[in-house]
């Protein structure tokens, strides 16, 4: 019997998502299941635009799902994530938490913990550090607070005292670690034997700001980070942090789900085990091939320029566009030219009857549904794509469109292993909203011309 799966993700790192659904796919196999990506770009950012796309997790009909799979750690909230958790349990059905523990839900994930303390002790024991910085996470972050347990406990076992003004908490941005950098030198503790972050992005931010002021990595301080991510590797100096093994964690939480599926309840924790990598900005010596490093870098700034360029043109097309017959024909260009396959736009009835001033939250029960060949009825009690996909594919990825203060509907694709390679398909899903931005004033326009001329 086919199973339908819902999955609910909050972009934080392409290459993170990526990995993931590629690891739930492994799992998933040839079995008869369906899996329903409903994501969001970014969710941690507390700005209107980036809030209104949350509510994507409202589109799906929870009752219709045997099982759910929440990835969203990127958000600081617990209590947004418990929400949806509840409302998921309220219908018996099982919930896995990807790195974030949620009420009723089984949690899989990195043990934090372990990596975090392997990675202190390693900078206490080889590289001799005694005086540290740490630069946490939102302090409602579960990870966050893992990360930094770890980094107490590890220090206190060498008896290793850490000063409250040598602890700040950010929100993992790049710009924490830059701010966190001049924050600490206001107060004059920017300088220590290592700097431990809680991610590589506030790694890179710090790195960068104190190489402004002569402090090189790792000739005056160490910095470490955590997550692994490209950047940070491919940074000079390469970043000390933590692999979180994230294809394996998608195996795992769906292979969790489906245990849980079957009736097997005797569980309610999954760990990963993830493993640190001794990089130059601790001072381990590494012996890099820069030349290699450099093709690397200029062969994806090419085809990331490729994109752009692609979708620059992509936005032209679709921002002449007048009515909703016209830019579902250039819609079909466009998807064309950037090799995104097929895509379908379900739209509110506000999308053509609204102020676009006028704030619009949520989604309609019966939505127009817009694809190269036509229109459709799409209603939410049912899977809100067309049923002739079902053909050819048994993952569908669901994304947001909007502006800060309206929600005008949704797309659907059907997933592809690159929509995560460069940006490709959040580069598409903000075309998509910036354009029918546009539309939808230039249709309030219209609506209001008629109005003022007949009085």
């Amino acid at each position: 019997m086919s199973k339908h799966i819902l999955m609910l993700t909050s972009t934080w790192d392409s290459n993170y998502t990526k990995a993931i659904i590629a690891g739930i796919l492994d799992r998933i196999g040839d079995d008869d299941i369906e899996l329903h990506i409903f994501n969001s770009n970014d969710a941690g950012m507390e700005t209107d635009y980036f809030r209104k796309g949350r509510e994507i997790y409202q589109l799906p009909v929870y009752e219709r799902y045997d099982g759910m799979i929440v990835a969203l750690s990127s958000i600081g909230s617990s209590k947004f994530v418990n929400e949806i958790t509840k409302k998921f349990h309220s219908y018996n059905k099982p919930v896995v938490g990807i790195d974030t523990h949620a009420d009723n839900a089984i949690f899989c994930g990195l043990d934090n913990y372990r990596s975090m303390y392997q990675l202190v002790e390693h900078m206490v024991t080889i590289h001799d550090c005694r005086i540290f910085n740490y630069l946490g996470g939102p302090e409602d972050n579960e990870e966050s607070n893992e990360r930094y347990r770890a980094f107490c406990d590890c220090l206190a076992s060498h008896g290793i005292n850490v000063s409250k003004k040598r602890v700040l908490n950010k929100r993992f941005w790049k710009t924490d670690g830059r701010n966190a950098y001049n924050e600490w030198k206001e107060m004059g503790v920017n300088m220590a034997d290592a700097i431990i972050c809680a991610n590589d992005y506030m790694a890179l931010g710090y790195v960068d700001e104190a190489a402004k002021d002569g402090i090189t990595v790792p000739d005056y301080i160490k910095v470490t980070g955590f997550d692994n991510l490209e950047e940070a590797q491919q940074y000079s100096p390469s970043i000390t942090s933590v692999n979180r093994n994230w294809k394996l964690l998608g195996f795992e939480s769906m292979d969790a789900l489906m245990e849980a599926i079957d009736g097997n309840t005797e569980f309610d924790t999954r760990f990963v085990e993830g493993y640190v990598n001794y990089n130059e900005s601790c001072g381990c010596d590494l012996t890099r091939d820069i030349r290699n490093d450099y093709n690397v870098i200029l062969e994806k700034t090419k085809k990331e320029l490729d994109v752009a360029l692609r979708n620059s043109y992509s936005r032209q097309l679709l921002f002449k566009c007048t009515s909703i017959g016209d830019y579902c024909k250039a819609l079909k260009e466009s998807v064309g030219m950037l090799d995104i396959g097929e895509v379908a736009i379900g739209l509110n009835s506000s999308f053509f009857e609204s102020d676009p001033d006028t704030g619009i939250t949520g989604y309609d029960e019966k939505m127009t549904l817009y694809t190269f060949d036509g229109e459709s009825e799409a209603n939410r009690s049912d899977w809100l794509y067309p049923p002739e996909w079902r053909k050819d594919s048994k993952t569908f990825l669901f994304s947001p469109v909007r502006n800060s203060v309206q929600t005008f509907g949704y797309a659907v694709m059907p997933y592809r292993s690159d929509f995560f390679t460069r940006l490709k398909h959040r580069t598409f899903i903000e075309t998509l909203s910036l354009s029918l931005d546009n539309l939808n004033k230039k249709l309030a326009i219209d609506r209001f011309i008629p109005k003022k001329n007949n009085g």
